[in-house]
């Protein structure tokens, strides 16, 4: 998977984004994340609801269920698979990177990215139970990035962006997906389901397969924290890597000169 990481991240973009959308068109008719796929918003319980109102929400996003429940659960044992390989979302805002020159983009490293990313989480879920509106679609890159690609073929898909929400989820994309440096900035910071997911694969690191620091092969080189998408690695005498962040792209494994960067059980 590592090695054709590039071609899975495009294969995603073809199987769950318009205009193509198999996946989608296949199981459920639907043509992007919303309704049937929504992995968003079965868990952000709004204010007065009750069990019989809980319960239909999960029924309705029953696929979005499936997904976010597969993801962590496979995250638990193998790590986030699905955020660095799958997801079309962050898929494309890494690819798009990939086209900007190194000198025009953001580094936005400097961030400490699990406080902003459960600042937000926690925001997103307490909103809309305390009664004081919801970003489950409005603010949504699940919404936004096929709407994007849609917007060329289908009239309504570029509506969306002569929305004043449509607006500012096309400038977060750009600024935090294909101006930054690494393409994931989006996903460090304002993905709840990334954030649910890394959460898994911070739990289950004793359990299953992550990406490691041999640290008495580790030389301090550095290379590794310049090559990191999501900022995972904080660099002092040795390597060491967030499990709350890393994803494993092996971006850092490929470039350690030292093979001190393995990925399997922890130690």
């Amino acid at each position: 998977m590592s090695r054709n990481r590039t071609l899975i991240m495009i294969a995603s973009l073809l199987l769950l984004l318009p205009p193509l959308a198999f996946i989608f068109q296949a199981t459920t008719g639907d043509k992007d994340f919303c309704g049937t796929w929504c992995p968003r918003m079965f868990y952000a319980i709004r204010n007065g609801a009750g069990l019989k109102e809980i319960a239909g929400g999960i029924m309705r996003a029953y696929m979005g269920v499936a997904l976010v429940v597969g993801a962590i659960v496979s995250t638990f044992y193998l790590g986030r698979y699905w955020c660095s390989h799958l997801c079309p979302i962050g898929g494309a805002g890494e690819l798009g990177s990939k086209l900007i020159p190194d000198r025009l983009k953001l580094d936005y490293s400097s961030i400490p990215a699990a406080p902003v990313r459960y600042g937000y989480l926690g925001v997103y879920l307490a909103a809309p139970l305390l009664g004081v509106g919801s970003l489950c679609c409005n603010y949504c890159n699940f919404a936004a990035v096929p709407n994007l690609f849609g917007a060329a073929f289908v009239q309504a898909d570029m509506a969306y962006f002569f929305r004043a929400y449509g607006v500012i989820n096309l400038v977060l994309f750009i600024l935090l997906a294909v101006v930054a440096k690494g393409g994931r900035a989006y996903c460090n910071f304002l993905c709840p389901v990334g954030a649910l997911d890394a959460i898994s694969s911070r739990l289950g690191m004793k359990f299953g397969k992550r990406v490691n620091v041999v640290e008495h092969l580790c030389n301090g080189c550095g290379k590794c924290t310049d090559v990191c998408p999501t900022w995972a690695i904080n660099m002092g005498s040795t390597a060491k890597i967030d499990q709350l962040s890393c994803m494993p792209c092996h971006q850092c494994e490929k470039i350690c000169p030292e093979g001190a960067i393995c990925y399997g059980k922890t130690a």
